[in-house]
């Protein structure tokens, strides 16, 4: 009886296994589309691709952003856009920096306090716009003029 056992766990997890490959046991896909019918660009980025692949959408980190979808002249800003400092902060809400820390040790100074030496970006999907037709503050989301 004890041998049987034995069999038994492996055509079990075998199972477990095949049945976690179906569609219904995928894990969803993060709806991004009202966001890449301008911004069809990140349909590739890295960043934003694996985060979908996870069902975080780009909601999680730029808010639903209705102003902005519905501002066909691009002067309203989505309701989170992040300077270069506020990068590293933000994605920390959701990684850890203990997290961050065994992954990507590299990234990270000796003194687990201080601030990150490289920003998530660099590594991470550039997660920017090739050619932008406009520019926002990104403290206050205000319009900067034309450069």
């Amino acid at each position: 009886m004890k041998r049987l056992a034995w069999l038994l766990v492996p055509a079990a997890a075998l199972a477990i296994a095949a049945c976690s490959a179906l569609p219904f046991f995928a894990q969803p896909v993060a709806d991004n589309s009202r966001c890449h019918v301008c911004h069809i660009n990140y349909s590739e980025d890295k960043l934003a691709v694996n985060h979908a692949k996870r069902n975080v959408g780009c909601e999680r980190c730029h808010g639903p952003s209705d102003d902005h979808c519905g501002s066909e002249s691009h002067e309203l800003a989505p309701d989170l856009i992040y300077a270069k400092a506020a990068i590293n902060p933000a994605c920390i809400q959701c990684h850890p920096r203990r997290t961050l820390a065994r992954q990507v040790s590299h990234c990270l100074v000796l003194d687990p306090d201080a601030p990150l030496k490289r920003y998530c970006t660099d590594c991470h999907g550039t997660h920017r716009l090739a050619n932008r037709q406009v520019r926002w503050d990104k403290k206050t989301r205000e319009l900067l003029p034309p450069s």
